[in-house]
C-alpha cells in the first residue's frame, strides 16, 4: 500500500512532465507561426516585385549612333519645277538631314532626272551628294554619270548641279562617250543655258570615228 507521500510525489512529477510537454508544444507552435509569418512576408515582397528590383540588372549595350547631329531616312526624294517650269526629280536610296542646318541633306545612291522644254531628258547618277534646299543645288561625288540619250554620256568623280537652271559644272577629269561614236577627254566640263551648251575645259582630247593609229586629236 502506497503512502500519501508517494502518491503526492507521483502527482507532482506528472504535472511537471505535462508542463514541460506544454512548453515544448507552445514553443514549436510559436516557431511554426513565425515561419508562416516570414513566408507570407516573403511572398508579399516577391509579388510586389521587390526581389526583381534588387536583382543585379544585365547591362544594356548602348547602340553606336553614326552622325548624331543628323536625321536619317531610308529614302529621300526632292521634286519641283525649274525656271523653265520643267519638272525635276532627285531621288536617293538613303538621306540624312543635318540637325544643325536642316536645309542640308546628305544623299547616297542618287538618281536625278532633269527635263528641257524641247523634251530632252538628262539623267544624273552618283554614289553620294549634298543637297542644299535653300540654294537648290547639289554637290555630287563618286561615280558621277551625266547622260542625254541622244547626245552623250559623261563620267567623272565630282560635279556641281544648279537644279533650277540645269547648269552642271565639273573641275575634275571627265570622259565623254558621244552617241554615234567618238570620245572626249578633258579636265573639266560646263553645261549651261538650261543644258543647251556644253563646254569642255583644260587639255581637251577628242577622238572621232575609227582609230587611225595617229594618236588623238587635240583641238
Amino acid at each position: 500500500m502506497s503512502s500519501p507521500t508517494e502518491t503526492s510525489g507521483r502527482t507532482e512529477n506528472g504535472r511537471a512532465a505535462r508542463a514541460v510537454r506544454f512548453a515544448s508544444t507552445a514553443r514549436l507552435l510559436s516557431y511554426l507561426a513565425g515561419a508562416i509569418g516570414i513566408g507570407a512576408f516573403l511572398l508579399f515582397l516577391f509579388q510586389a516585385g521587390l526581389f526583381s528590383a534588387l536583382m543585379p540588372k544585365e547591362k544594356l549595350s548602348v547602340p553606336v549612333i553614326e552622325n548624331p547631329d543628323s536625321i536619317s531616312a531610308r529614302t529621300s526624294t526632292v521634286t519641283g519645277l525649274d525656271r523653265e517650269n520643267q519638272p525635276y526629280e532627285v531621288t536617293a536610296k538613303r538621306g540624312r538631314q543635318d540637325a544643325v542646318k536642316p536645309n542640308i541633306v546628305y544623299l547616297e545612291d542618287i538618281e536625278a532626272v532633269f527635263r528641257k522644254p524641247g523634251g530632252k531628258v538628262y539623267n544624273v547618277t552618283s554614289a553620294s551628294g549634298v543637297y542644299d534646299d535653300k540654294a537648290k543645288d547639289v554637290n555630287l561625288e563618286g561615280q558621277v554619270v551625266i547622260s542625254e540619250a541622244t547626245t552623250f554620256t559623261a563620267r567623272m568623280e565630282k560635279a556641281y548641279v544648279q537644279i533650277e537652271t540645269k547648269a552642271m559644272t565639273s573641275d575634275v577629269p571627265v570622259t565623254v562617250d558621244m552617241v554615234g561614236g567618238g570620245t572626249i577627254a578633258a579636265n573639266g566640263m560646263q553645261i549651261t543655258d538650261d543644258g543647251t551648251k556644253i563646254l569642255f575645259l583644260n587639255g581637251v582630247k577628242a577622238r572621232f570615228g575609227a582609230e587611225t593609229g595617229k594618236g588623238d586629236q587635240t583641238p
